[in-house]
C-alpha cells in the first residue's frame, strides 16, 4: 500500500512538471514549474528536484493568486495594473510627469514595460493628459499616445 502511494505522489508531481515543462518548450516564458512563489524562490535553479519543488509550493494555491493579480511572476493584465496605480499615484505621476523625470514616473513606466519612454513628449503634452475631467484609464490612454 505504502509503495502505491509513493507511485501515485511521483507520478502526479512528474505529469504536473512534464505538462508545464511543454508549455515552456512551445516559446513561453515560465520555467517548468510555471509561474508563482516556488518559481520565485527557485529561480534560476535547475534540476528535476528546484522544479518538483517549486512545482509543489506553485500548487498551494498562490500560483492562482499570482495568475489573477498579476503577481509573483505571473503576467497579468497590464492595463488593469496601470491603472490601478495611476489612480493610487495621480498627483505624483502629475508632478513626475510635469517635472520630466522622477521616482513614480520611473516606476510607471518600468511597470508598462516601456523601453524607449518619450519623457520629454510627456512633459510638453502635460495638459493634454492630464485634464480635469480624465480618469485613470482616459490618462493611461493619454501617456499611450504620447510614449
Amino acid at each position: 500500500m505504502k509503495i502505491l502511494v509513493v507511485l501515485l505522489t511521483i507520478f502526479s508531481l512528474s505529469s504536473t512538471v512534464s505538462f508545464a515543462a511543454k508549455k515552456k518548450r512551445k516559446g513561453g516564458k515560465y520555467g517548468p514549474a510555471g509561474c508563482g512563489l516556488g518559481a520565485m524562490i527557485f529561480k534560476g535553479k535547475s534540476g528535476m528536484m528546484f522544479n518538483v519543488m517549486a512545482a509543489t509550493t506553485n500548487g498551494s494555491g498562490n500560483q492562482t493568486f499570482g495568475m489573477t493579480t498579476g503577481t509573483l511572476g505571473c503576467d497579468g493584465d497590464d492595463k488593469v495594473a496601470a491603472v490601478s496605480f495611476i489612480q493610487n499615484n495621480r498627483v505624483a505621476l502629475q508632478n513626475d510627469v510635469a517635472r520630466g523625470e522622477g521616482e513614480t514616473l520611473s516606476a510607471y513606466l518600468e511597470l508598462i514595460q516601456t523601453e524607449q519612454p518619450n519623457v520629454a513628449a510627456l512633459k510638453s503634452n502635460y495638459s493634454k493628459i492630464f485634464t480635469t475631467e480624465s480618469d485613470a484609464e482616459q490618462i493611461y490612454s493619454n501617456i499611450n499616445a504620447y510614449l
